[in-house]
């Protein structure tokens, strides 16, 4: 029986929590060519553990999501993903919030991973209204609600999940005790154009959009279908194995892929970006802000924009030397430093 085999069954033996304790302390490092194969085989096996589930929002929307059930939780953590991203990504974040003693949920927020599209265009990044991503949070905690009982929740949320998080947070201030936010979608990058031109360009080719072609939504200029870019091209990690672990899922099961966002979407996501930054002190929760000091996707001013209007004590602004979009997908010693924080963040607030 190979090495591989023989970990397969003895996982099966263990509860999820020390199976999570095992995993990661095999966890080579991601310049390690070894890490590769520990993707494949250790966490893995961590992640068929995992429950998946689904159920329909309030405009019946169907939507996907898993559980990682710790056997003792401490606490629970929600984990909002990024705009094209499904939770299937976050298997390495779970596996870390589960070594540390936290439950977990993730969601695959409507129009993209396993749940249901939005456009008859199965790769085009869409929503009606952004506010639908918030009202669909709020739906899933209440699906989740039997099984967080009275143990505290927190929220960890990636770029537009930040946004979404953070839109869900200001309107129900006290179903969650801490948030923190990784690299969140407070302001986009839109370069080449500056932000006061790409607002009106984009509210404008939106409303022509819904002239000429009613019912049929445009990519936004410059986006298309999905296209995976050369390590050295791309914008959100500097850690070659991680890009190429969530690389492969595209390429192993396409029905997760979702390529540029419409014009629609881009309108959208401009207005709910300022709104959170408007709306921050209303949070009265302390809330962690991660930012990249290299981000090329969203507007990093946006970050110190909304920590400054944050009212709780404890919420603070903390920055990644050097660090891409992707805080929780980076190379080691710049992602440790995020994970470290979070966790840290979240023992504290219990």
């Amino acid at each position: 029986m190979s090495d591989a085999a023989e970990f397969d069954v003895s996982a099966n033996e263990l509860a999820l929590d020390a199976l999570a304790e095992r995993v990661l302390s095999q966890r080579p490092g991601d310049a390690d060519p070894e890490w590769d194969e520990w993707s494949r085989t250790h966490l893995d096996a961590f992640f068929r553990r995992a429950e998946h589930h689904e159920f329909r929002s309030f405009d019946r929307t169907q939507l996907h999501y898993c559980v990682l059930a710790h056997p003792k939780p401490k606490a629970w953590v929600l984990v909002s993903p990024g705009r094209v991203e499904s939770y299937l990504k976050y298997q390495e974040v779970a596996l870390e919030l589960v070594a540390a003693g936290f439950a977990v949920a993730m969601i695959d927020h409507r129009g993209q991973g396993h749940s249901e599209r939005l456009t008859s265009h199965h790769e085009q990044g869409h929503v009606n209204q952004f506010a639908d991503y918030a009202h669909d949070f709020e739906q899933w905690v209440q699906e989740l609600r039997p099984r967080l009982g009275d143990l505290a929740v927190h929220i960890l949320a990636h770029s537009m999940g930040g946004a979404i998080a953070t839109m869900y947070v200001q309107s129900k201030p006290h179903e969650i005790q801490s948030l923190v936010l990784s690299a969140p979608m407070f302001g986009i990058n839109t370069t080449p154009w500056p932000q006061w031109f790409a607002g009106p360009l984009t509210r404008s080719l939106t409303a022509l959009n819904r002239l000429v072609t009613p019912g049929k939504f445009w990519y936004a200029p410059g986006t298309g279908d999905y296209q995976k870019l050369p390590f050295a091209e791309n914008k959100l990690t500097h850690s070659e194995a991680r890009y190429e672990h969530f690389s492969r899922m595209y390429a192993d099961m396409p029905n997760i892929k979702v390529g540029g966002p419409t014009t629609h979407w881009v309108t959208e996501a401009l207005e709910a970006a300022e709104q959170c930054i408007q709306s921050a002190n209303k949070i009265t929760i302390p809330v962690l802000v991660l930012s990249g000091t290299a981000d090329r996707i969203v507007d990093p001013r946006g970050h110190q924009r909304f920590a400054e209007k944050l009212t709780h004590e404890r919420s603070q602004l903390k920055e990644i030397p050097d660090s891409y979009h992707e805080i929780l997908m980076e190379s080691d010693a710049r992602r440790a430093m995020a994970i470290t924080a979070a966790l840290t963040f979240f023992e504290e607030t219990r």
